[in-house]
């Protein structure tokens, strides 16, 4: 029997570049995915397009799959000679219970292996400015379930030794308990005074943090709306937050940008928004696959001179000569007259060695547009009437790109769709009527920033509310309507 091959990966805290690199190499290989609710859906772009997703997010008095069946699942796959992925919130051995799911692959002989991630209790506490140990403040530290196998929940733990015998200590998943867990640790020798950090969504840009004493942490949280996924510190290493805070606070904090593009010209723009402390979650909405109608081809080498080939792209260019060579034509028997869209269109062609005019060089009489769907689309809207066309490549909408974008709108990571172009606006109106993803739901959920005016009317044209319109493409500009976007939204919550 041909069996598979189990890999129980660890998806760091939630910061998408702190999970390993080993962790991301071999879920880019996985055939089946099974995740939880604590990985960053973004993760899920990564993987293989015809790639099985299981969810078995868990939260609070509701699992979507038991454990048992979780395990079944794996089992299933790995002896269907599958390559699965175990995809799991920060590292798979802390509460992770990697130990029960391995076990049952030994025992049934399947290959597995456990690539560790970073833990949130770390990860989370140091994002808040707190490190674990500090020779000075804090040279042990426990790392505790804050909820647990009494009959109300409350964990079940040796007080006493964990008051007494570590400086600092971390309890996971400890929210709901906190008034036990102060309790608890004061009654059994740790002072009133001791100080207390909680994170909640520790490491993504809307990381909430909230400080006090054993005898003021439960209210304040309360206060603060503060709900699991959190982690609570217990200690005085707590204290260096005021000295050592680095990631609260940036102009951006609290702001998740989806661009559902990604280009080469906003890259500087998306490590700008970055570096202000938002997190940005920049994809192609929409993976391609190539058009197999040889008559459209062949229909070229029928064209006369007086017939124009208008090139939208550099990639197209590319596309179309290898379909050429695909369907077994002969680029030189195609008389028509090729012209190119701009200089970088002009200068591919050239490098081929075919000759071209500059679209605004050349007043167009009998033109067939050769490009990939969606540049055919956004040339059409320009030009307000459709043209013959020739395309290169057909765009298509893959489960994995649906699960990741819907989970990033419903779990709140995104809050802001920036579209820097009319072609992005293209791109999301036709994702969302492809998918079938509401686009009512989604606008509930996000504020609409545009550039440019085109931009601007092709969403107003969609009956799209637009919150802010950039006039120029300035980063320090951006930056700023970002900001008064978040504290707009800041202010109406």
């Amino acid at each position: 029997m041909n069996k598979g091959m189990v890999y129980f990966v660890g998806a760091g805290p939630g910061d998408i570049d702190l999970m390993t690199v080993k962790g991301k190499k071999v879920l880019q290989q996985a055939d089946v995915v099974i995740f939880d609710r604590l990985i960053n859906p973004f993760l899920l772009t990564d993987v293989k397009e015809d790639a099985k997703l299981i969810y078995c997010g868990k939260q609070p008095c509701k699992h979507t799959l038991r454990q048992e069946d979780i395990q079944k699942e794996i089992l299933i796959h790995a002896r269907k000679g599958k390559t699965v992925v175990r995809l799991k919130g920060g590292d798979p051995a802390v509460f992770g219970r990697v130990g029960e799911e391995a076990e049952q692959l030994a025992e049934n002989h399947i290959n597995y292996e456990i690539i560790p991630g970073i833990t949130a209790g770390i990860a989370a506490s140091m994002y808040a400015g707190v490190p674990i140990t500090h020779r000075n403040h804090s040279k042990s530290f426990a790392v505790v379930t804050g909820h647990g196998s009494k009959e109300d929940g409350t964990p079940q733990i040796e007080w006493d030794s964990l008051s007494k015998g570590v400086e600092t200590i971390v309890f996971y998943m400890g929210v709901k308990h906190l008034k036990t867990i102060a309790t608890q640790l004061t009654k059994h020798g740790k002072s009133k005074e001791t100080a207390v950090l909680v994170v909640q969504w520790g490491t993504y840009s809307k990381q909430k943090t909230v400080e006090g004493t054993l005898a003021t942490i439960a209210n304040k949280v309360e206060q603060a709306n503060v709900t699991n996924p959190a982690i609570i510190v217990v200690g005085d290493v707590v204290k260096l937050r005021n000295k050592l805070a680095w990631f609260d606070n940036k102009p951006l904090t609290g702001k998740g940008i989806l661009i559902p593009s990604k280009q080469l010209e906003n890259k500087e723009l998306v490590a700008t928004l970055k570096k202000h402390g938002a997190d940005v979650f920049e994809h192609e909405l929409f993976t391609e696959e190539k058009v197999k109608d040889t008559l459209s081809f062949k229909q070229l080498t029928e064209a006369s001179s007086e017939q124009e080939l208008v090139f939208l792209s550099a990639q197209s260019v590319d596309l179309f000569l290898k379909a050429l060579g695909e369907h077994e034509l002969d680029l030189r028997d195609i008389k028509s007259t090729f012209v190119s869209v701009n200089q970088e269109v002009k200068t591919r062609l050239q490098m081929v060695g075919l000759p071209s005019f500059l679209l605004e060089e050349k007043a167009l009489s009998d033109p067939i547009v050769v490009g990939r769907e969606i540049e055919i689309e956004t040339f059409n809207w320009q030009y307000s009437k459709s043209l013959k066309n020739l395309m290169v490549a057909k765009k298509k909408v893959v489960n994995k790109d649906i699960e990741s974008f819907t989970r990033l709108i419903e779990e709140e990571h995104v809050n802001t769709i920036l579209l820097t172009n009319h072609v992005d606006v293209l791109t999301f109106l036709s994702f969302l009527t492809v998918s079938g993803v509401s686009k009512e739901k989604v606008l509930k959920k996000v504020k609409v920033v545009c550039n440019g005016r085109e931009a601007s009317l092709l969403v107003k044209a969609n009956k799209i509310p637009i919150d802010q319109v950039l006039e120029k493409n300035d980063l320090a500009q951006i930056v700023e309507i970002l900001e008064e976007t978040s504290l707009i939204k800041e202010s109406l919550s």
